[in-house]
């Protein structure tokens, strides 16, 4: 499988990309994007991957790993309120449409912020990029269904 076409910004990783790093189709690009820089940290992908995390010895680890490879931008008030919109956008857009983890508006009110996309293996992005009125790149670290067996 090809390396996916990420925006030249880079793009924000999602613990749904990142805990399939090590898969087959993925594990051959990712180290250089990861050593090239084009892979970026926010304060909501460090929480839901240190979530998965076995010991506080392994989450020291993992937070190093992270915090020590990986470019990373900051969320503020603004981000905060960005996120609110976009829930807001999706609720008057459709019914439950809004119903989408509170961590995923957080990341694309993130990215929309900083001009960055968001790697994923997640359809909640793609309905948030089309409904919620933010604008980021919607990266599929590969293709929908090909990492579920």
């Amino acid at each position: 499988m090809s390396e996916p076409e990420l925006p030249q910004a880079g793009c924000l990783v999602d613990n749904s990309a990142w805990s399939r790093s090590d898969r087959e189709a993925i594990a051959g690009w990712w180290p250089g994007a990861f050593a090239a820089g084009r892979l970026i940290c926010c304060d909501a992908f460090l929480l839901e991957a240190l979530y998965s995390a076995r010991s506080g010895t392994h989450m020291r680890a993992l937070h190093a790993v992270i915090t020590g490879g990986m470019p990373s931008v900051q969320c503020s008030e603004r981000t905060w309120e960005i996120a609110f919109e976009a829930q807001q956008a999706m609720a008057d857009a459709a019914g439950l449409m809004h119903r989408r983890k509170p961590m995923d508006f957080l990341m694309a009110a993130t990215a929309h912020q900083h001009g960055l996309g968001i790697l994923h293996y997640d359809r909640d992005y793609d309905l948030i990029a089309e409904h919620g009125g933010l604008d980021f790149a919607s990266v599929w670290v590969a293709p929908p269904g090909s990492l579920d067996t």
